[in-house]
C-alpha cells in the first residue's frame, strides 16, 4: 500500500529531465491562488491540466446534502486534472486551494503535444494515475471495514510517506506532516465527523503516538504508530 500511495503522490516534475522540464514550463501558465480559491468545479469543461508549484490543492465533491468529501490532496510537484482531460469529458470533481498556493496550468493541446514528444513522461503520468486509483480503492475498502482510529492512523502514515524534512522536528526520526490540515479536512478524507476526529487525535496525543506543533501533526516514532495500527486491526 505504501508503494501505491508514494507513486500516487509522486513529484511529477522531479522525474523530468532538464529538457523535458524546459519544454513543459515553456507552455505553462503560472497562477497564484489565495486560500479556498476555486480552480475548477463539477461540470466545468476540462481543457487544462495542472501541476502544484507551491502549497496544497484539495480535490473534492459535495454530496447532495452539502457534505464535502475529499478525494485527494495534491502537494508540490504533483499533477492533477488529467483524468477528464484524456477522456474529453466535463469535470467530475472540484478543485480549490487548501492554502495559499501556486499552480502551473497547461492546456490540453500543449500537454498532449508534450506527451507525444516525450513518451517516457507520458508513461510516468499514467503510473501516477494508476497509483492514485489503487490508493482510492484501498480507502473505499477501509471506509467499509475499519473504525475511525484505524482509518486515521492509515491516513497519517500515508501522508508521512511523502512528507518533507521539518525544522520543528525534535529528532531525525521524527516525521512531520508539513501541511496544516484542519480536523474537518481529516474528517472529510476518512468519512468521520469532525468531533470524532478531534477526540481521536486527542487520544493519540495522550498516548504519545502523535504530537501537534503549530498545527502540524508530528509522528515521533513511526514504528509505534504502526504497532498501534496493527493492534487495532
Amino acid at each position: 500500500m505504501n508503494d501505491a500511495f508514494t507513486n500516487a503522490h509522486a513529484d511529477f516534475l522531479s522525474y523530468l529531465s532538464e529538457q523535458e522540464t524546459g519544454a513543459l514550463l515553456s507552455c505553462a501558465r503560472r497562477i497564484h491562488l489565495e486560500k479556498n480559491q476555486s480552480i475548477f468545479n463539477v461540470g466545468d469543461i476540462s481543457g487544462t491540466v495542472y501541476i502544484v508549484s507551491k502549497g496544497c490543492i484539495k480535490l473534492f465533491r459535495l454530496t447532495p446534502d452539502g457534505k464535502e468529501v475529499i478525494f485527494w490532496l495534491s502537494f508540490p510537484g504533483e499533477i492533477f486534472g488529467l483524468a477528464e482531460l484524456f477522456n474529453e469529458v466535463d469535470r467530475e470533481i472540484s478543485a480549490e486551494a487548501n492554502m495559499a498556493s501556486e499552480i502551473l496550468a497547461i492546456s490540453r493541446a500543449d500537454i498532449l503535444r508534450f506527451f507525444r514528444s516525450y513518451p517516457e513522461a507520458a508513461m510516468r503520468a499514467i503510473c501516477i494515475l494508476s497509483g492514485r486509483l489503487r490508493s482510492l480503492e484501498y480507502s473505499l475498502i477501509n471506509l467499509a471495514t475499519e473504525d475511525v482510529e484505524t482509518r486515521l492512523l492509515r491516513l497519517l502514515l500515508r501522508l508521512s510517506a511523502v512528507s518533507k524534512p521539518c525544522a520543528m522536528a525534535s529528532s531525525d526520526d521524527e516525521i512531520c506532516i508539513n501541511y496544516p490540515l484542519t480536523h474537518q479536512d481529516i474528517a472529510n478524507q476518512i468519512g468521520a465527523s469532525r468531533q470524532t476526529v478531534s477526540s481521536t487525535l486527542a487520544s493519540l496525543k495522550r498516548r504519545g503516538v502523535i504530537e501537534v506543533t503549530q498545527r502540524h501533526i508530528h509522528i515521533p516514532n513511526r514504528a509505534k504508530m504502526i504497532r498501534e495500527l496493527e493492534a487495532g486491526e
